[in-house]
């Protein structure tokens, strides 16, 4: 890959209040007489066709287009319809194929179509759509990708370990490997696949650098069915394997 931006990405919730596909709000040119249930925007290439699908939604206006959904499935959704409270720090977009449970959806916590994508720990499981991602300017820029686990932390000065890993933001961090195994990887880095959703309290997961290195090591690893540093902890058939602090249940 070419430039990178990386960090690392809250962990989803597990339930949560979902709402309805709207329009951007910079799009008040729109004037449904009903709010509808698809997603639309405002896109001013429909001005020179007309006739392209899902514009004219409203009936009044041919820059109010549909998207995503139903007969407009194909016209991709911008990822600005994505509403997050905090501003990320993970590349995301809308696609209309997220569903409860797929990894990276629900990525603003509101709308299960908005997805993070692209940088670690997506890398490898969800691309990003060219053309339709949108990248926080508060993120990692590597040159290179690299295999050492990182993450965007606020808490970053000049001179902390691992601080400055892309030699550019200084919240960017290495951790949990080398010459950075005592700088903790936030247990955020678990990203649990469709079917692997994290299971009720009082199971924890957190992110274990030893995991698999040895036999004290094995039960719990792969929590996430992705990496195999994300290992569950505290009750149950994991009761043996203590919570450190920063676990996430």
């Amino acid at each position: 890959m070419s430039l990178l931006r990386v960090a690392f990405a809250v962990l989803q919730p597990v339930a949560v209040a979902l709402s309805q596909p709207r329009g951007l709000q910079s799009e008040a040119a729109c004037n449904f007489t009903n709010a509808p249930g698809m997603p639309h925007f405002w896109d001013v290439s429909c001005r020179e066709n007309r006739s392209s699908l899902g514009c004219l939604a409203d009936g009044q206006n041919p820059e109010c287009r549909f998207c995503g959904q139903g007969d407009y499935k194909e016209v991709l959704c911008p990822a600005s319809l994505c509403s997050f409270v905090n501003p990320p720090h993970l590349p995301y977009y809308w696609d209309a194929d997220c569903s409860m449970g797929k990894i990276g959806c629900l990525a603003d916590g509101v709308h299960v179509k908005c997805r993070f994508c692209g940088e670690f720990p997506y890398n490898g499981t969800v691309p990003c759509k060219a053309g339709h991602t949108t990248t926080p300017a508060g993120s990692c820029l590597f040159v290179n990708e690299p295999e050492m686990p990182y993450f965007w932390d606020a808490t970053c000065e000049d001179g902390m370990l691992g601080c400055r890993a892309d030699g550019m933001h200084k919240e960017c961090r290495f951790c949990g490997r080398g010459d950075y195994s005592e700088v903790k990887c936030p247990a955020s880095l678990c990203t649990f696949r469709r079917g692997l959703e994290p299971p009720a309290q009082p199971y924890n997961h957190y992110w274990e650098p030893l995991c698999w290195n040895a036999s004290a090591h094995i039960l719990g690893c792969l929590a996430d069915g992705i990496h195999r540093q994300c290992r569950f902890c505290g009750a149950g058939e994991y009761k043996s394997i203590p919570c450190p602090p920063g676990s996430s249940a």
